[in-house]
């Protein structure tokens, strides 16, 4: 652990991001009071928001929570961002069930 906390890493990652509590917020779809509670750690959001916050700011998942990360853990990160980029909720979402079924199939070849 970095000895941050989720909320700080939110705040810190929005700074450099050059956006507002409120721009954040529009992206993410929830509102702007819950981003200042999320970055006062006064509220723990549950792993949609998590992850949905970790695909904006193009980090992982375990990043945000933890403050671990690794150069491979961004780079994935960075190239999954960008394959999804611009695609509708629907398509990631087909993607997504192909990628499980990928994996659901290779796990049970072994």
């Amino acid at each position: 652990m970095d000895g941050t906390t989720l909320g700080k890493r939110v705040r810190e990652l929005r700074r450099k991001a050059g956006i507002t509590q409120l721009d954040l917020a529009c992206r993410v779809n929830i509102s702007e009071s819950y981003i200042a509670l999320i970055e006062a750690d006064k509220r723990n959001p549950g792993m949609d928001i998590i992850s949905t916050l970790a695909n904006e700011f193009h980090v992982s998942v375990d990043y945000l929570v933890s403050g671990k990360t690794s150069e491979d853990d961004n780079l994935r990160v960075r190239e999954w961002s960008s394959l999804i980029r611009e695609r509708s909720q629907k398509d990631i979402e087909s993607a997504l069930k192909l990628v499980r079924v990928f994996f659901e199939c290779m796990d049970s070849k072994k």
